[in-house]
């Protein structure tokens, strides 16, 4: 019960909210009430390690029973990390928007209540179809929110295209689920079969804007800190549970060496464009699409307890990054801290990332990283045109700042107890190497020109030129749509007949020729 209790929490936090805006639309303490609702709701997920595993069934869909369609939510220690992330994510955005410019929205916070309560229950989903109709929320509530959030008909486009490659991954999950039941007649994630492994891999490729690389969301948008990071990284966190569920048997696949070469090249696409990024909002996109790749590489190299890892270090360390709106100088370089969770050194949150089986692949995967390191010490330590937190009231002074550390905090935590394989050493030859090659991406990017873009519409020039050749696809795909309604057009229309004679005595014709 305790799973149903922490999402209830944020639910029921989220619909009193939405009755103070109704009945008492003056009122000052929403604030008070959504923190407060935010905070029981984390501190019920850290309840969970006095019980794990916490298994919860609810009854399914009838007319789906020949595929057990039992609902299953489980605590364990794959969903439990990520749930925590995403509470503390929650509680985080609520503290830090006591800084920004217009923070007394009640309708805002309470979506980001429930959208907390929705991506638990993501995480915790035990089953493909659970994942499958909890991935159906969230996909349908990040189209509404980005449709009313874009301009312009190419953004509302390409809005549509991205909610289509994510239904193509429901898809794929679904695709996987009958392999596992024709093979191992099971519909739950711990006993799946290997051979089905790879096709959640692509369902988790393709929502993450890896298989194949796309943006899944545009830098355009007008979300951006609290809300916006919510939904981006809630989502993200809803693919990427599944990357820790894949079938250690997947490196069996012939489609896997396939995988880690196109997953490789969005990793490093990833990780250079966010080095080069203006400003973290504008790099937002990247920073995803860089940290899912490694997560994927690392699902691939069949080792999913380093996919949870970089899940965690997505939400932990892009988060702080991301909510951080006050300039504090000591505050940027507690921030550093991040840089040390996703460098897979000792003991760090993402220790145990590279013990899998990446052969020929680790020099360009410690590239990848290096460069996602890279970008964030620079995003860290940049000046921004940020107002100085000294210049706050004194309870903002104190209420902002806890925000951030809790995240900091979380990360550090999560590096010792966050899943069986934790507080490890991991491979530590590779963790310095890249370190140092971060050192020297750093130094670089403040004294060669081409690892300091033009700052006015360089993030938007960059994703045109890869948003114009899927758009290419799209104009060959509308083009071979029109032509094939002509041609039935022309075949229903009152010349029909003669052109499907025609057809035959051309293709009478033919065979005559051809035959003896």
């Amino acid at each position: 019960m305790l799973i149903l209790i922490s999402c209830g929490l944020f639910f029921v936090t989220s619909l009193a909210l939405v009755g103070l805006r109704i009945l008492r639309p003056e009122a000052r303490y929403t604030w008070l009430v959504a923190i407060g609702g935010a905070m029981f709701g984390f501190v019920s997920v850290f309840l969970w390690l006095v019980q794990l595993p916490l298994n919860i069934r609810l009854p399914g869909i009838p007319t789906l029973d020949a595929l057990n369609s039992t609902l299953v939510f489980t605590a364990d220690g794959i969903s439990f990390p990520f749930a925590l992330c995403i509470a503390a994510l929650t509680l985080s955005i609520l503290l830090t928007a006591v800084t920004q410019p217009v923070y007394v929205n009640s309708l805002i916070w309470a979506g980001t209540l429930a959208l907390g309560g929705a991506g638990i229950l993501a995480v915790t989903s035990n089953n493909p179809l659970t994942l499958l109709l909890m991935w159906s929320a969230l996909d349908l509530t990040e189209l509404v929110i980005n449709l009313r959030s874009v301009n312009g008909a190419s953004n509302n486009e390409r809005v549509v295209i991205s909610f289509s490659t994510r239904a193509l991954g429901i898809g794929f999950l679904l695709w996987g689920s009958m392999v596992s039941i024709s093979e191992a007649n099971t519909f739950e994630f711990q006993s799946m079969s290997a051979r089905a492994g790879i096709f959640l891999v692509i369902a988790a490729g393709l929502r993450l804007g890896v298989l194949p690389l796309h943006l899944p969301y545009s830098s355009e948008s007008n979300l951006r800190r609290g809300f916006g990071t919510a939904v981006r990284l809630i989502s993200s966190a809803s693919s990427l549970i599944l990357l820790g569920r894949i079938p250690v048997g997947i490196l069996s696949s012939n489609l896997t060496p396939f995988l880690m070469i196109l997953t490789l090249i969005a990793a490093l696409y990833g990780g250079w464009t966010w080095l080069r990024a203006p400003d973290e909002l504008n790099g937002r996109p990247h920073w995803v699409i860089g940290i899912a790749s490694l997560a994927i590489l690392s699902a691939l190299s069949g080792n999913p307890v380093g996919a949870i890892a970089w899940g965690c270090a997505l939400i932990l360390v892009g988060g702080a990054l991301f909510l951080a709106s006050a300039q504090n100088i000591w505050l940027n370089r507690i921030m550093l801290i991040g840089a040390f969770s996703i460098s897979a050194l000792p003991f760090s949150l993402t220790a145990s990332v590279w013990t899998g089986s990446l052969g020929f692949f680790i020099p360009f995967v410690i590239l990848a990283q290096a460069l996602m390191m890279a970008g964030f010490v620079r995003h860290a330590l940049r000046p921004a045109n940020r107002d100085a937190l000294d210049e706050q009231p004194a309870w903002m002074q104190a209420v902002y700042p806890s925000g951030i550390i809790l995240l900091i905090l979380i990360q550090v935590l999560l590096g010792f107890i966050g899943w069986d394989g934790a507080s490890q050493i991991g491979a530590w030859l590779q963790a310095i190497i890249a370190s140092f090659l971060t050192f020297g991406l750093v130094w670089a990017s403040r004294r060669f020109r081409i690892f300091n873009p033009v700052r006015a519409h360089w993030v938007s020039s960059t994703e045109s030129r890869l948003a114009n050749l899927y758009q290419g696809l799209w104009s060959i795909y509308r083009l071979l749509g029109r032509t094939s309604q002509i041609i039935t057009q022309t075949l229903e229309g009152e010349g029909g007949i003669m052109w499907t004679l025609l057809f035959l005595v051309l293709f009478v014709s033919l065979i005559t020729q051809v035959g003896p």
